[in-house]
């Protein structure tokens, strides 16, 4: 379970990193790339914080995922929120003039 968790870190990490750079590089051309911006950096922090773990003295378990998954569901619901609210809001714009 270790070698699963370092694994899973080390992908966490580098999806986070790319998902970070897209983001920032992102947020003068779109803008409110908050959310992915903050969902890249807990990546790339998370799966630091994996790899710490997985060589610990403590065992670990399918627990240590558990709030990462739950913390990147959560960004995914509030870009899908924000993104179909902001084309609600541009489509009503666009039948107006």
């Amino acid at each position: 379970m270790n070698s699963v968790l370092v694994v899973f870190g080390i992908w966490a990490g580098f999806s986070g990193i790319l998902q970070l750079a897209t983001a920032v590089g992102r947020l003068k051309t779109y803008g409110a790339q908050w959310a992915m911006i903050l969902s890249g950096a807990q990546s790339a922090l998370a799966g630091v914080a994996m790899v710490v773990i997985a060589y610990g003295p403590e065992p670990v378990s399918i627990a240590n995922i558990a709030p990462y998954a739950a913390f990147g569901a959560f960004y995914f619901a509030v870009s899908a929120i924000w993104l179909t609210i902001s084309d609600s809001r541009q489509g009503k714009l666009r039948t107006a003039s």
